[in-house]
């Protein structure tokens, strides 16, 4: 394991920053993996997710079992989602879009989703029941969803997403 290990200050509610070691002897790579997944999930008074304790775990698991690597990898995935601007100047995109999110997600918001849309003049709704791993919480709804968005079916009126909102080029 690392000698010291910075996790993301800003990454949900506040990440503890780490530098200890070594953290598996310590216990205090299992405390961090289950920081994880608390901060990559919605608080349970937010609301009602499928399968939230199955994701947890799985969460708490490969958090648990990351390498040094990965770990790095990780965070500096994260770190760029959670600063990348979410806007084009002059969107090159031509084909239709539709932009998605769990209802209680915290890492992607609806709000940053409906902002993503409006950039890209798509479409956009949120999966009900659903946090930021909707392809595992909702898998066979997401899939549903997907089938109908390519093959151009109506979208409205389906019962494990919220109204649909178009947005146009302005």
């Amino acid at each position: 394991m690392p000698s010291a290990i910075t996790a993301h200050s800003g990454w949900g509610s506040g990440w503890a920053r780490i530098t200890s070691a070594p953290l598996v002897d310590d216990g205090l790579f299992d405390d961090m993996a289950q920081d994880m997944v608390e901060q990559s999930m919605a608080p349970p008074h937010h609301g009602v997710v499928r399968r939230r304790d199955a994701v947890a775990r799985l969460m708490g698991q490969r958090f648990a079992n990351l390498t040094e690597r990965e770990l790095a990898m990780d965070i500096t995935h994260h770190e760029r989602l959670l600063t990348h601007p979410w806007s084009l100047p002059h969107p090159a995109v031509t084909a239709p879009v539709l932009v998605f999110t769990g209802e209680h997600d915290t890492i992607t918001p609806p709000p940053v989703g409906r902002r993503v849309a409006e950039g890209l003049a798509a479409r956009f709704t949120t999966v009900k029941e659903a946090d930021h791993l909707v392809q595992t919480e909702r898998d066979s709804d997401l899939a549903d969803l997907m089938a109908r968005f390519f093959t151009d079916r109506p979208l409205d009126g389906l019962p494990y997403v919220n109204p649909v909102e178009h947005f146009v080029s302005a």
